[in-house]
Parts: C-alpha cells; structure tokens; sequence
C-alpha cells in the first residue's frame, strides 16, 4: 500500500474539546462513509458485527433483588463446586462462606419488605448454600 491511500480514518468522537466545552458539530459528520477497498482488517470485524449482535440480545432492564440475590448464589456455588481449582480449596470455601454471610445479611436487613417470590429464592439459595459449605467442609477436614 502506498503512502498516499489512507486505509481508515480516524475520528474524534468525544462531546468534549480538549478545552472542556462541549463541541459543535455532531460525531456522526465526521465519520467517513467509504467502505474500504481491500478486505478488512481482523480487528474490526468485531466493532462491525457488534450492532447485529446487540440488536439479537434482549434489552437488558434493571436488576431487581431477585436476580442480585440469584447473582450472588451463582458465585457461591461457583466457589463451592471447586470449578477450575484444584489448589486453594481453604481460600474458595472461605470466599463462599462470605457471599452466604452477605445473603444471611440481606436476609435480616430486608425481613417484612421481600415479596414471597423474593422470600422463596432467597430461603432456598440459603439452604442449598449452608448443605453445600457443610459437606464441602467436611470432605476436606481429615
């Protein structure tokens, strides 16, 4: 390729001047339209499949205590399920015995204001948890 044939180009997208003021013209002005003359490169062909995968996932809403709760579980038993380690078993059950202690807490602190949804997941991640540390425990006590 010669010196003179610009392969891509590059744009400012920032809202900012380096100044701090906010900028006049729009971003999207300044892209260039021009496909490029030659295969692309590996590195953007994820940059160009990345809108076709967005528009595929669903809209992701906001979290609610449902899926914090169900997201804090998944760790523990991750943890207790001794997945990808096979040394450090003490420092995972000790990981573990902390994400049940913060759901043990969430347990206290949200009493009387959980939906029986809420009450129903969080009661059954506490069992499954505590049975899981118990025999974890156990297994590696001599």
């Amino acid at each position: 390729m010669s010196e003179t044939e610009k392969p891509f180009t590059v744009s400012d997208r920032r809202h900012f001047t380096p100044e701090g003021r906010p900028r006049d013209d729009e971003p999207a002005a300044s892209v260039a339209a021009a496909p490029p003359a030659s295969a692309p490169h590996p590195t953007e062909e994820p940059q160009q499949a990345a809108p076709a995968q967005q528009a595929r996932r669903p809209a992701a809403g906001p979290m609610d205590f449902r899926q914090f709760l169900l997201s804090l579980g998944a760790q523990a038993g991750l943890l207790l399920s001794g997945a990808g380690q096979p040394s450090g078993e003490a420092e995972a059950l000790e990981a573990a015995r902390s994400l049940i202690s913060i759901l043990e807490m969430l347990e206290d602190k949200t009493q009387g204001r959980r939906t029986p949804d809420e009450d129903q997941v969080l009661e059954g991640l506490l069992f499954e948890l505590r049975m899981t540390y118990v025999e974890r425990t156990r297994a590696v006590r001599p």
